[in-house]
């Protein structure tokens, strides 16, 4: 189970709507709602309207929604966000780098979406669960009271280029930029043990996800 556990960071998020939101940052002070939704997913879309008036009861409380879908296709998501319009008036984005359903459904034997998780100040996770189940919203309502007072807005995540360079250009930096190239986005290099295993992981990783600082 997830629940008492510290939230883990979550990075190679593509945001379809809103700012970009940092998950697991032990600092943020703010309380997040992580909820796992598809556009095929009926259940999921009986949700959306609720999500919706929680966030606007807890704007004002540094309560956080984040719907992420584990959807490939970007332009379909968007499509559909663009389509509810103000029905669903909270951050979404695809969980790309597919860290989401490794990190957090997975390891919280989730059967199936929607499955929402509510991160406390402190990035403790205090519930998992169904977004209608009665204690997902106590849940949020005992992280929002408990939550320090709003300061002024932190910057957002910002988000750090796409690497374009070609596995021959990657191939002639030196070990040390290709392991920064990595690092930087909070991937691990341990699985690289030549200097080919870093430049191809950067072409399959870092050419087409966006991860955020």
């Amino acid at each position: 189970m997830v629940v008492g556990t510290q939230c883990p960071a979550i990075r190679g998020l593509t945001f379809v709507k809103g700012d970009p939101v940092a998950i697991g940052a032990k600092d943020a002070k703010r309380v997040l709602v992580i909820e796992c939704w598809a556009t095929w997913c009926g259940p999921c879309r009986t949700s959306i309207p609720h999500l919706t008036e929680l966030q606007a009861k807890y704007k004002d409380k540094e309560v956080y929604i984040i719907g992420i879908s584990s959807e490939t296709n970007v332009q379909v998501v968007k499509k559909f966000v663009d389509g509810m319009g103000s029905q669903m008036d909270y951050t979404v984005a695809l969980d790309t780098s597919g860290e989401v359903q490794e990190e957090l459904l997975m390891k919280a034997g989730a059967q199936g979406i929607p499955h929402a998780f509510v991160v406390d100040s402190t990035n403790t996770i205090t519930f998992s669960g169904h977004p209608m189940d009665p204690g997902f919203e106590s849940a949020l309502r005992t992280a929002a009271a408990a939550a320090p007072a709003r300061t002024a807005a932190a910057p957002p995540p910002q988000a750090l280029p796409l690497v374009t360079a070609s596995l021959e250009e990657l191939m002639a930096l030196p070990v040390k930029a290709l392991k920064e190239l990595l690092t930087e986005r909070g991937l691990s290099t341990s699985d690289c043990v030549e200097k080919g295993d870093l430049a191809k992981k950067i072409r399959e990783t870092c050419a087409t996800v966006t991860y955020y600082k």
